[in-house]
């Protein structure tokens, strides 16, 4: 009883102390904001005020030097012997007379006006013939950013110049008035520069203000922000010139006041005024810190004596929560610690993964190129055996590092968090033949075997993230075909039991899903078991593998966290000496069945005839990329012209009229998102047919475009985010490549949204055998046989055979030359023959023939 009374009592004393706690809290902030805003309001009065005083007494002191000057320089008798100085010889007595009573004179003034701090004279050619300092005589001194006076308008504005003085490193301000005789022509100049100590006696007067304010004048002096007087003794050094909100909307030519970080990065109230007739800004300022300390104290005062009353339950309830709030306190502060560790930690990895994404666009960039431009010579007529294989090794090589890039690119997608599910439909059992055929010509160059195996009860079609599917299974299949060196490879696919989840559709059916099973399953050398714990850590590559140096180490890594994106976990049961089997399951939703996309199995070399002249606008800052994209259509029939920014292709679209443009999106001047805008801001037309005759968007050309009908435009980008594309598409392109490109891409692309065709490279076979678009070709290359080479002349067969017999390679690579550019699948079969020491096939089939 008593314990349930004891918490009872607990409880009720906690809501009171949270009550006066929320109260005493309340009154305090009320009445500090209250205060605040009193303190804000006198504050800006009172430097209101002492700004206003500074400024009319620094305008009145400028304005006497100027009126001071200008009577010094106007009388008569200093006229006279100006004259007489300046136009007489140095022995002459008229000379020797002027210059002695000049000297007299300007040195009275110089005593009487210690505003001045020296008067000289200077001659047309900038010689110092008379100084109020006798050490400057005689010098020659071009003089700049001088304050030309010749007469005192009133209600003129007169803005005198600063600046940097070469002989102390100070503000400094220099008059002058030119010397003229009777016919107005200039003969010098006389020269006074003003003693600014006056200016830093009045910034520096007392102002009645708390001790932490401050007065300066700032202006502008050499091309930069500087301060021309100051009350601190402050010499901190401000090599860019000293900069604050205050300081740059004074130096804009505006007055006001605010709170803002003073150049010192202090919070300050401040007041700003701009001296238009001086050209220059006078600002006040003091700390908030002691501006509103008044309030905080106040507020300060109200809250303690609250929180005594709070104190008093608080005391209570003390003594019997004091060691629970301890234990809590302390696991909180644990808990704290923990948080902030892996904050600190997601940051580092965000910054990395940030690092990592941009330098991907750098990189792609110049692959881009480079593939590209093989791909270009590679369709050269002419390219010699030889040639044709460095450009192989070239494009798999630059395809190597792509792969390398995509690797490390999607590791540092994952960290950053970017990588998202993107389910589509798709034909599984296409995808795996695809796969199939891709991977057994390197697991036949090893003389390994590769078996897929499915089972008849996985569904044809269905949806899942086919690209992060496709990933997965090339990383693990690719990483057992390169580690197993004897054997096979073998891929088992198959249905699990009926799954658990069922998703409810938006019309109330039901999409239910099943349980694939994908297992990979090696005869390599295997994996020891205390590397099992590591296996999928970035940048872990196990100890058997190491010597290979090939990879990243990322492939296992990216894969296990695909598949647990895709819904799964993957799993691997390995020892030395015995293989390895990879094996993960996913759900995936059975659909109906997806046509599969076929690629096109043959070169593009033309266009077909009866089809408009398309014209074709490339925009890229890049010089190689725009090379690379001109010299691939320009061959094929299209007429190009291209752009380095935005702003010329917006140009060139309103004088051209370009039926589609290829739209990089990162360029300077204007990118390629502010252009696709622009273009799409011009008025539109109507959809009308397009060169294949179906009803195309307004965004597609008809056979003769109207003016200013609005083209297709496909962004061309080196960034892989996929947010990048929803960007893209959202400022107004129709499409989305990403470099490094196929060339077939970039037709495909032309022919889906132009409805361009095409002329293609003729096949061998066609010369006796026509074959329709959709035959299929061996997935270990072009082959040939004996009716291939009837295309050929005779005497040409019985040279081949003889060099067959002879293994003569460099003969045989000779003769493969003379085969004509629309034979190339027949020259590629030939190579690949010579290439693989198949002699004795090339032998068979010249003597198949009834030529030999």
């Amino acid at each position: 009883m008593k314990l349930r009374q004891l918490t009872f009592t607990t409880r009720i004393a906690s809501s009171f102390l949270l009550l006066a706690l929320l109260a005493v809290s309340t009154v305090g902030g009320v009445a500090f904001w209250n205060a605040r805003r009193a303190l804000e309001k006198a504050a800006y009065s009172r430097l209101n005020v002492t700004a206003t005083l500074k400024e009319k007494e620094i305008s009145r002191w400028l304005e006497s030097c100027e009126e001071d000057f200008l009577l010094i320089t106007t009388f008569p008798t200093v006229q006279a012997n100006l004259q007489k100085l300046l136009n007489s010889e140095p022995d002459s007595p008229a000379y020797k007379a002027a210059e002695r009573e000049l000297n007299q004179y300007l040195g009275e003034i110089a005593e009487v006006k210690p505003k001045f701090t020296e008067i000289s004279v200077q001659s047309r050619s900038n010689q110092i013939v008379l100084s109020t300092d006798p050490a400057q005589e005689g010098k020659y001194v071009i003089a700049t950013n001088l304050t030309y006076i010749e007469e005192v308008v009133s209600g003129d504005e007169f803005a005198p110049v600063f600046y940097v003085s070469p002989e102390t490193g100070k503000p400094a301000i220099t008059y002058a008035a030119p010397v003229r005789d009777s016919r107005g022509q200039r003969q010098g100049v006389i020269l006074a520069d003003l003693n600014l100590k006056r200016i830093d006696d009045i910034v520096k007067e007392e102002n009645g203000l708390d001790q932490t304010s401050e007065t300066y004048v700032i202006g502008s002096l050499a091309n930069k922000t500087a301060f021309i007087s100051r009350s601190s003794t402050d010499l901190q050094n401000f090599p860019d010139g000293p900069q604050s909100p205050g300081i740059q909307a004074a130096l804009q030519g505006q007055s006001g006041r605010g709170l803002y970080d003073n150049y010192l990065g202090r919070p300050v109230i401040g007041v700003y005024h701009w001296l238009t007739e001086q050209d220059i800004a006078l600002l006040v300022e003091m700390e908030q810190s002691e501006a509103f300390e008044p309030a905080r104290r106040l507020a300060l005062a109200l809250m303690l004596v609250g929180f005594a009353c709070a104190g008093v339950l608080l005391i209570g309830v003390n003594r019997l929560a004091r060691q629970l709030g301890l234990s809590r306190k302390q696991l909180e502060n644990y808990s704290r610690k923990l948080e902030k560790t892996a904050k600190v930690a997601n940051a580092a990895n965000r910054s990395k993964s940030e690092f990592l994404a941009n330098m991907s666009h750098e990189l792609r960039t110049p692959l881009n190129a480079i593939l590209g431009f093989t791909q270009l010579m590679s369709r050269t007529a002419g390219t010699t055996a030889v040639q044709q294989d460095y450009l192989g090794i070239i494009s798999r090589s630059g395809e190597h590092l792509l792969n390398l890039i995509n690797d490390v690119l999607s590791m540092s997608k994952i960290e950053a968090g970017r990588t998202t599910l993107d389910p589509t439909r798709f034909d599984l059992y296409h995808l795996l033949t695809t796969l199939e055929e891709m991977l057994r010509i390197k697991a036949e160059a090893k003389g390994i075997h590769l078996y897929f195996k499915i089972s008849p009860e996985v569904p044809q079609a269905v949806k899942t993230d086919e690209g992060k599917l496709r990933q997965v299974l090339v990383n693990l299949l690719g990483n057992a075909i390169k580690f197993t060196q004897a054997g096979s490879v073998t891929l088992m696919v198959e249905a699990a039991e009926p799954v658990n989840s069922v998703n409810e559709t938006t019309n109330g059916s039901a999409d239910v899903s099943v349980w694939l099973r994908f297992k990979i399953q090696d005869t390599g050398p295997g994996i020891d078991t205390g590397e099992l714990d590591h296996l999928f850590d970035p940048f872990f590559q196990a100890a058997k593998t190491r010597t290979t140096h090939q990879g990243t180490g990322l492939g296992l890594a990216i894969s296990q966290r695909f598949v647990k994106l895709m819904g799964g976990q993957i799993e691997v049961q390995s020892a030395a000496g015995e293989g390895a089997a990879f094996s993960f399951s996913i759900p995936v939703q059975p659909t109906e069945a997806v046509r599969p996309s076929q690629p096109a199995d043959r070169r593009v070399v033309g266009l077909m005839p009866g089809q408009p002249e398309y014209r074709i606008l490339v925009v890229d800052d890049a010089i190689a990329s725009r090379r690379l994209l001109n010299e691939l259509l320009s061959p094929i029939g299209f007429s190009v012209r291209t752009a380095t920014n935005g702003r010329a292709a917006l140009s060139l679209h309103k004088s051209w009229h370009p039926h589609l443009i290829w739209m990089d999106m990162r360029m300077p001047i204007m990118d390629g998102y502010e252009a696709t805008r622009q273009i799409r801001s011009l008025p539109t037309y109507p959809s009308t047919p397009n060169a294949s005759g179906n009803t195309a968007r307004t965004s597609h050309h008809p056979i003769t475009p109207l003016p200013h009908h609005p083209p297709t435009i496909i962004a061309l980008t080196a960034s892989a985010f996929e947010e990048d594309r929803a960007a893209v598409i959202a400022c107004g392109c129709d499409d989305f490549v990403r470099k490094p490109f196929q060339e077939q891409v970039i037709f495909d692309k032309m022919a889906k949204h132009l409805g361009v065709q095409y002329r293609y490279e003729t096949i061998v076979n066609a010369a006796t055998h026509p074959a329709s678009e959709s035959s299929p070709h061996s997935a270990s290359g072009p082959s040939v046989e004996s009716v291939d080479l009837s295309v050929m002349p005779a005497d040409w067969i019985k040279q081949l055979h003889t060099a067959a017999v002879q293994v003569d390679a460099e003969k045989l690579l000779l003769l493969i030359q003379q085969i004509p550019t629309e034979y190339s699948v027949l020259s590629q079969a030939l190579k690949q023959l010579i290439h693989n020491y198949g002699f004795d096939e090339i032998i068979d089939l010249t003597a198949a023939t009834h030529y030999v």
